[in-house]
């Protein structure tokens, strides 16, 4: 038995640009439709990199598991977390698979002979573009936002919430006290004005506490190195999808403010273990309240306790290992010796 893990190539070309530019201008839907069937992204995404770690802890807990993209190579360089993970072409698939598809390409599940898992992580990709109800297709979210959207679309079908992956060793917790004062990471590609609206209303109020840097085009691997510096994390994205930023700054100690993206950020409690912002008002108020060390390092603690269930060697080894025993027990060969047992 094995997992395959379907995977977009990555591709920051020119030509992708010049395509992809192309597209979204374009009226016509079948453009629109041909082009996300290339399975072609020029950002690493969240959902990317939580798939890249279930893939890992997978292997981790025993089982093969490898990544699949249509090339059938690694085209991450130096954005993949994990080098060592095997690549194979998505054609070469094996019937006895169990591959799990991400939500941007949940109409290849059709062409999957055996069994397969739709991982739904965000909320504008929930299509009813593949049959849902077969026996041999399973659906995984990640968060009860996610889930409530998904039971809108696959009526009567269980969804299983399975944990986000926050890789501790790349994001290992930093006492507020040994990062730069004052210092407020944001990423402008979520929600641009509500990050400069919000250092408006700051400034406004008086605040000079707190100074924005910006972060963005930069690898997984610079991020978390970057990551070693801020106090403070501005959560600014109307739409979530598995929300790893917010757990990962969780993990490494910065404080999070911002918004809860309708409860995609699951794991903000206000003043608990975050600081939550709906709007730029809310959070100049609270990046106000936060120039409180005392209180920074309450929300810190509590954070850095509450996202650790999902460092690799918790929550996420325990799920695999139940998942790698149910599909065994469930195998085609496994069902047809107990049929003869019988």
């Amino acid at each position: 038995m094995r997992f395959v893990f379907l995977i977009p190539d990555y591709d920051n070309s020119k030509t992708y640009h010049w395509i992809s530019y192309a597209v979204q201008r374009s009226r016509m839907q079948f453009a629109k439709d041909w082009w996300l069937r290339q399975m072609r992204v020029n950002q690493v995404y969240g959902g990317i990199l939580n798939i890249m770690r279930h893939c890992a802890v997978a292997r981790s807990c025993g089982v093969d598991a490898v990544l699949a993209t249509k090339r059938g190579h690694d085209t991450y360089g130096a954005y993949n977390l994990y080098p060592n993970l095997p690549f194979i072409r998505w054609a070469d698939r094996q019937p006895d698979d169990v591959c799990i598809v991400p939500d941007c390409a949940t109409e290849l599940i059709n062409q999957v002979e055996g069994r397969a898992i739709a991982y739904l992580q965000s909320p504008i990709f929930v299509f009813d573009n593949f049959d849902y109800r077969d026996s041999q297709v399973a659906l995984w979210t990640d968060s009860p936002y996610m889930k409530s959207i998904c039971q809108k679309t696959y009526l009567e079908k269980e969804i299983q919430i399975v944990p986000n992956i926050v890789d501790d060793q790349l994001f290992p917790f930093i006492p507020q006290s040994k990062r730069e004062p004052g210092l407020v990471f944001a990423f402008p590609r979520k929600g641009p004005e509500f990050i400069a609206k919000t250092q408006e209303i700051y400034k406004a109020k008086g605040g000079n506490h707190w100074h924005f840097e910006l972060i963005d085009g930069i690898s997984i691997h610079e991020l978390a190195k970057q990551f070693r510096r801020p106090q403070v994390f501005l959560a600014s994205a109307e739409i979530e999808g598995c929300a790893l930023p917010p757990q990962e700054s969780m993990a490494a100690g910065v404080v999070v403010v911002g918004k809860t993206a309708s409860g995609a950020n699951f794991c903000m409690e206000h003043r608990e273990t975050a600081m939550t912002a709906e709007n730029p008002e809310e959070a100049a108020q609270c990046l106000i309240d936060l120039e409180n060390a005392a209180l920074r390092d309450k929300l810190s603690y509590n954070a850095h306790q509450h996202v650790s269930c999902y460092f690799p060697e918790n929550d996420p080894s325990k799920f695999w290992h139940q998942i790698i025993h149910r599909y065994a027990m469930t195998a085609p060969e496994k069902i047809h010796a107990l049929r003869e047992d019988k």
